[in-house]
């Protein structure tokens, strides 16, 4: 599976850039808002909650923030797929 090889890549980097300590990561078609994979705390059952709220929550630059179940997701769109990454939720 190489499209999720790209996502576990694209996790580390950001993870390391922003030094946060992800707790896990949801990957979701663009299309469909259909779970691709996720890891750690993520749930196949976020997937069709973030895509639609998605819509409200990423801007022009194709990122965005939204919270729910005790985490901060930090969204990022890409051209087939939507991107979630699970760090702790801001108290």
């Amino acid at each position: 599976m190489e499209y999720t090889s790209s996502a576990y890549s694209w996790f580390d980097k950001i993870s390391s850039t922003f030094n946060i300590r992800a707790r896990g990561f949801i990957l979701i078609d663009s299309n469909t808002g259909l779970c691709i994979d996720v890891r750690g705390v993520a749930k196949k059952e976020d997937a069709a909650r973030l895509y639609i709220t998605s819509k409200d929550a990423i801007d022009e630059s194709g990122n965005g923030v939204v919270e729910f179940r005790n985490s901060r997701i930090l969204l990022r769109r890409e051209p087939n797929c939507l991107i979630g990454l699970y760090t702790e939720a801001m108290r």
